[in-house]
């Protein structure tokens, strides 16, 4: 268990138990993460900040009850990130029934676009892909509007709207999938539940989450690269240069059959980069500019 993981649960326990000023120290933390959060997501500096009192309310809601779920497996500023996303997510459901359609949809695509094309990319990854895979969003696109929303609406409460929201996705990619097989291809019944038995590939949102932080990091990368790079061993270098050789971070699997590595190994070395990556980043002057400017 690191120093930080102390102090982390340390801070929380101080706020669970009301002591003096220990809701104010953990603010202090985690304004930053949620205030980027509400930004990314939401849009307009005032839509950004109504956000922002919604998350602190939620964080403070039922005797900190979300907070109680923090463990120290992770940063807390990851925790409240995952958090943080949960109450918008929240937040943007009640659109769809508070405001117009057209703006509950577009905040919907604005929040949950890269969620969407991260696991079309992972069903369907590969360069002569590109055009199936603009195919694929705009098809699942089409059935989460279809019906006055009715796949949306459907949500009741059960778990995250964000798990539910990248579950539903994730079935009707493969709904697509099956459809765009050629009709030569007459399958048995058992070749039909093939699709069924796939284990998802959709990670849980806390993995989202990082996976997230990391593509971020990669695309913050390119600019101080070559401050990194003497600190990275050959195979460290490799993976960055496949991982960014396209100009955006690409899938794990793609990355891993480049390399002729196991998946698994890849996790663990981007995992690995991207550490030593954090400490570079964080001291260089354009990610302190970039941070500021959020």
């Amino acid at each position: 268990m690191t120093i930080h993981t102390v102090e982390n649960r340390a801070l929380v326990r101080d706020v669970l138990d009301a002591k003096p000023l220990a809701w104010d120290r953990l603010v202090r933390r985690i304004a930053d993460t949620v205030w980027t959060a509400c930004r990314l997501l939401c849009g307009d500096d005032a839509d950004s900040r109504a956000a922002f009192s919604d998350v602190m309310d939620g964080l403070r809601a039922d005797g900190f009850r979300r907070l109680r779920a923090y463990n120290g497996s992770s940063r807390i500023e990851t925790f409240v990130a995952l958090v943080t996303r949960d109450v918008l997510a929240e937040r943007l459901l009640r659109l769809f029934n508070v405001h117009s359609a057209s703006d509950g949809w577009a905040a919907f695509e604005r929040f949950f676009a890269a969620d969407i094309n991260r696991i079309i990319n992972r069903r369907l990854p590969g360069a002569d892909r590109a055009d199936l895979r603009q195919d694929a969003y705009q098809d699942i696109c089409v059935a989460l509007i279809a019906d006055d929303y009715r796949r949306l609406k459907a949500y009741r409460g059960i778990g995250s709207f964000t798990g539910f929201v990248l579950q539903m996705v994730d079935r009707l990619l493969i709904d697509f999938i099956r459809s765009t097989m050629p009709l030569g291809r007459q399958r048995t019944e058992a070749q039909t539940t093939e699709w069924e038995d796939i284990p998802s590939d959709q990670p849980s949102p806390e993995d989202a989450l990082l996976e997230q932080e990391g593509d971020r990091l990669l695309s913050l990368a390119s600019e101080v690269l070559r401050e990194a790079a003497a600190a990275l061993s050959e195979t460290e270098r490799l993976y960055l240069h496949i991982a960014l050789g396209s100009g955006e971070p690409i899938p794990a699997r793609e990355v891993a059959r480049q390399m002729r590595r196991p998946v698994e190994e890849v996790y663990k070395l981007k995992q690995r980069v991207m550490a030593r990556l954090r400490e570079t980043l964080d001291k260089h002057p354009a990610v302190k500019m970039w941070k500021a400017s959020v």
